[in-house]
């Protein structure tokens, strides 16, 4: 399974070896984004076959993943759907462009999609704004010329090492200017200073424009696959046309073979800015997606399966005792898989029965009672969980002591594998402990077959 670790400064270049050759528009997959943004993101990572994995864990809200980048896409997702059926988390992805919906589509099927205007990322033609020709752009050129006229000393320069001291005093001189600024500016100007910190710890762009000996303007960018992203344009509005000649110059500075897009990031659903990126004529909006995706187990209502000499059916209030004695018997549970204690603060009967129907409602798993056939007595339980978004579902079986041995297990397995198989169209799986020799030949003789094994499990698939 999957072993994320928390992002840190220390793995911006690590991060970048994967985003630099990113297939994605939007900016949110870049090295300088989850950097500056992880207060909010709280990014942790995987790797897998070449193949880079973020998982976002936003305050009190479950996970959410980006979708992969790297050598082995499918195969990450896979990893991906297994981590979240193994925890019992819902799998949602983030920052998924139109582009990627049909294919998420047809691997998924039931999906909800949505995204916020106010989070879409603008993406120009490069050689159009370094170019500025045509009609359109006429007010761009004339901001320009303003202030080369205004400043004909005006140089534009590359940010090196030595230039820092300066950036900072620029920022003391920006936040003066931009007093009173909103929440969103003041987490800007926060996540800024962050970013400038780490300038020289990745491969990032950086250039700045001097007036007299003055920093007056700078600006910080990185490549992503074959898009220039630039995560900062910061300037002196005292200084007019300061902006539109920074962005240009710094877009000179970085222009090399194989960049085509520039991606100036979202507006936040501030008018101004939404105002004057709109201006510069953007080839698109690059809508970033919220996807979820709908948990496979598509049960109604838990059914009614008869063999011959057990029937399954759903727990009723009348077996409370029973199911609180099977799920606290030390000996039956130690080979289950799962310690009660964990969860469930006050052990009692009602607990136990409430959390096997809250289980159901919130898709789960599905709990049927394993019942003699003629008196309706309780032996035991059988399960189906795990309800993977590869099309199976892992079956498990427990039976009270003074009913083992009589063959319950091996018939009650084989109705719910059968039921998965014909009713749910799933692949019954099954996982056991490599000591737990008599549920390993229960599984063997309801069908199932070992299809691997490590050092703590069998691994079994059911086949006729």
């Amino acid at each position: 399974m999957l072993k994320f670790k928390k992002f840190t400064e220390k793995h911006l270049k690590f991060i970048q070896k994967y985003t630099k050759l990113s297939p994605y528009y939007v900016c949110d997959l870049s090295a300088g984004v989850i950097l500056m943004w992880d207060d909010v993101f709280n990014v942790s990572f995987a790797e897998h076959d070449q193949t880079l994995i973020l998982k976002c864990n936003f305050k009190n809200k479950k996970p959410v993943f980006f979708l992969p980048i790297g050598k082995n896409f499918d195969g990450a997702l896979t990893e991906i759907e297994h981590y979240t059926v193994e925890n019992g988390l819902p799998l949602n992805f983030m920052c998924v462009e139109e582009e990627q919906l049909p294919a998420i589509k047809e691997r998924y099927g039931d999906i909800s999609a949505e995204y916020d205007r106010d989070f879409s990322d603008y993406l120009y033609d490069y050689e159009k704004l370094l170019n500025l020709v045509g009609k359109k752009f006429s007010g761009q050129r004339n901001h320009i010329n303003a202030f080369k006229k205004a400043y004909p000393q005006a140089v534009f320069k590359r940010l090196l090492k030595k230039d820092l001291p300066r950036v900072y005093e620029f920022l003391k001189e920006y936040k003066k200017e931009h007093r009173g600024g909103g929440r969103i500016e003041r987490s800007e100007y926060k996540n800024t200073l962050k970013l400038v910190d780490k300038l020289f710890s990745a491969e990032f762009e950086g250039g700045y424009m001097e007036v007299d000996g003055k920093m007056v303007s700078f600006s910080i960018g990185e490549y992503a696959g074959n898009t220039l992203i630039i995560h900062i344009e910061k300037a002196l509005t005292s200084y007019r046309g300061v902006y539109p000649t920074t962005f240009n110059s710094f877009l000179k500075l970085c222009k090399k073979d194989g960049i085509s897009f520039i991606n100036r990031e979202d507006d936040s659903g501030d008018l101004g800015l939404r105002t004057s990126k709109t201006q510069y004529q953007p080839e698109r909006l690059v809508h970033k997606y919220f996807i979820e995706v709908k948990k496979p187990m598509k049960i109604a209502r838990p059914p009614v399966l008869k063999g011959e000499r057990v029937e399954l059916s759903r727990l009723t209030p009348e077996d409370k005792e029973f199911y609180f004695k099977l799920y606290t018997a030390v000996n039956l549970n130690k080979y289950w898989g799962y310690d009660y204690k964990k969860d469930v603060v006050n052990p009692t009967p009602d607990a136990f029965f409430d959390m096997q129907k809250r289980d159901f409602k919130n898709k789960n798993n599905l709990c049927l009672a394993i019942r003699d056939k003629k008196t309706k007595q309780p032996m035991g339980e059988v399960v189906l969980h795990n309800f993977g978004y590869d099309n199976t579902v892992e079956v498990g079986v427990r039976i009270l002591k003074k009913f083992q041995g009589n063959g319950y297990a091996k018939e009650s397995v084989k109705l719910i594998s059968e039921y998965a198989l014909s009713k749910l169209n799933l692949k019954p799986v099954a996982k056991c402990y490599l000591q737990n020799e008599k549920s390993f030949i229960a599984l063997k003789s309801a069908g199932f077959i070992v299809e691997n094994k490590d050092n703590k499990f069998y691994y079994l698939a059911y086949g006729k």
